[in-house]
């Protein structure tokens, strides 16, 4: 055989080896609920293939780069390919870079491992891929969808001590697991006989799944699903085609009047809350004048029959600054040039005799609502993924906002993305809320694994916080989260519905909630030194090779 034959078969051995990692993270991602173990051994024909190609290959720095970004690829076009619905060269520019920047922890972890040992570089991987996920959480082109920690989202039954760690804490149980696996796999037998090294990866191995298993059992939450009539919440779900009416100025009356007759229908005595879903006002409504507005009048007139109800819905509002005073970095110009205005994807809290109070969604999609890094990014405009509405950069704030119902009831309104944002829900429960709301619309990816997944990271909202959360969607799933992860009262997707239940009030703070992604700030220091270690070990061998070749010119 030749030899450019054996390099074919190698490359296609490689090839299918990186296919294989990859359909087996997406086949362990939700919605596959019932093999998302699967997980714990996604990466074991990675890391087999790093050690071969670092012992047996030439030029292996660029050979294991562009295995581990071909493995990535094929993870983030199994699991994300929904996005292409909304845009083909959006869902190509996300696609590519977040693979890009998995490779880089994987390709940082394989310098490591050959300068330090195996030892360290298997610490290194784990505290590189948390600098990649707080990259996610952090930085202007947030993308945590596929941070680890949210595969265990199916499974809230073995992730009770999120409530301690985060999703983070997920992130490194699978790399653990893995790892663990892998040497256990490759430890060599003695006399056709398990080697003490392989009993002990073995044990290792099923202690670091079990153990946080059972921990994940003994882990109790106070109270029941099953509550006893008291005052209750109801979630409505319109279902408005996002791309064809929901922004169509020549809908939004019946829109309001959908949403009025859904509720109407389900509230009762006890009935305290009612959450309607992001843009439920799709029209542009100015937050200085919004009592002028027919719409909101006609919600007030529906509140001033139910007094007892509180109202949080989404709206498209805006507000604006004088031509020559302080403005956003997000405004722009109105079209008369008189003065400059910020459009909002914004919360609303209404109620009969009360004022109103607005929050301004804070986590923005990249992209649709945001374009990161504007000053370099400017170029990339054409790509962006359409959503409806108005495009460009939205106004936000940087605080969380708590709508205060009574005395003893406080409300978060997280808006769509930012419920896959630890975090980010934990700055509203510190600040008071008792009770999340998830106001959302996950039409735009049609019947797809993106709105499944979506409704499955909210599970992990509700462990982290402890708190009860209400799920409202324009188009997708509307249902209440149990304070354990449990879903129930789920909503079919694409039909109109509203959903009612008693309310479970919490107003205990978790270890998470108070401490963040502490975790993930632990492997960003951890990850900051490593690299620090490659660089140095690479300038002292640049003193090296220079002190070599001035030895050898003399």
């Amino acid at each position: 055989m030749s030899l450019l034959s054996q390099g074919k078969i190698k490359a296609f051995r490689l090839s299918l080896s990186g296919l294989l990692c990859g359909a087996l993270l997406w086949l362990a991602w939700p919605p596959h609920y019932l093999i998302n173990f699967i997980v714990f051994i996604a990466f074991v024909p990675l890391l087999a293939l790093e050690s071969n190609i670092a012992k047996y290959h030439n030029a292996r720095g660029k050979k294991i780069f562009f295995l581990a970004y071909f493995t990535f690829l094929c993870w983030n076009v199994f699991t994300t390919w929904w996005v292409w619905y909304a845009s083909g060269p959006g869902a190509i520019a996300a696609i590519v870079l977040n693979t890009l920047l998995m490779t880089i922890p994987f390709w940082l972890f394989t310098r490591v491992k050959r300068r330090a040992g195996k030892t360290l570089g298997y610490i290194s991987l784990v505290c590189f891929w948390l600098c990649l996920e707080m990259l996610h959480l952090n930085w202007d082109a947030p993308w945590p969808w596929l941070n680890l920690g949210n595969v265990f989202s199916a499974l809230p039954s073995w992730i009770q001590w999120y409530e301690y760690t985060g999703a983070l804490g997920g992130t490194v149980w699978v790399w653990v697991v893995n790892i663990l696996v892998y040497e256990f796999w490759v430890a060599k037998p003695v006399e056709k006989k398990w080697s003490p090294r392989r009993k002990m990866f073995l044990t290792a191995s099923l202690l670091c799944i079990i153990l946080p298993i059972v921990i994940s059992f003994r882990v109790s939450v106070k109270g029941h699903p099953r509550l006893p009539l008291g005052p209750n919440i109801v979630a409505v779900q319109p279902n408005i085609d996002p791309y064809s009416e929901k922004f169509d100025p020549a809908t939004f009356a019946e829109q309001i009047n959908t949403l009025l007759e859904l509720t109407n229908k389900t509230i009762d005595s006890n009935t305290i809350i009612v959450a309607w879903p992001e843009t439920a006002i799709a029209e542009e409504i100015n937050e200085e004048a919004i009592n002028n507005n027919p719409s909101v009048a006609h919600i007030q007139e529906f509140l001033a029959k139910h007094p007892k109800i509180t109202l949080i819905t989404g709206i498209n509002s805006y507000k604006t600054y004088p031509l020559s005073g302080l403005h956003s970095n997000t405004a722009r110009l109105l079209p008369s040039k008189e003065a400059w205005y910020d459009i909002y994807n914004a919360a609303v809290k209404m109620g009969h005799g009360q004022q109103m109070e607005f929050y301004h969604k804070s986590k923005l999609v990249p992209g649709v609502e945001k374009m990161p890094y504007p000053g370099l990014l400017s170029f990339m405009e054409r790509f962006a993924i359409s959503e409806g509405g108005t495009s460009g950069s939205l106004g936000s704030q940087d605080t969380p906002t708590v709508f205060k119902i009574n005395d003893t009831l406080k409300v978060c309104p997280v808006i769509c993305y930012e419920s896959i944002f630890g975090a980010h829900v934990g700055r509203f429960v510190k600040k008071g809320a008792d009770i999340i709301t998830i106001i959302t619309n996950d039409g735009w990816w049609y019947e797809s694994p993106g709105y499944k997944q979506h409704l499955s990271y909210a599970t992990l909202r509700a462990i982290e916080t402890r708190r009860f959360i209400a799920r409202a969607a324009n188009t997708g799933v509307s249902c209440f989260i149990w304070p354990s992860g449990e879903i129930f009262d789920q909503t079919e997707y694409g039909k109109p519905a509203a959903i009612k239940s008693a309310l479970f009030i919490n107003h205990q703070i978790t270890f998470y909630t108070r401490y963040g992604d502490y975790i993930g700030w632990a492997g960003v220091c951890a990850g900051i030194g490593f690299l620090i270690f490659l660089l140095s070990s690479l300038f002292i061998r640049s003193q090296k090779r220079e002190k070599l070749s001035e030895s050898s010119r003399k």
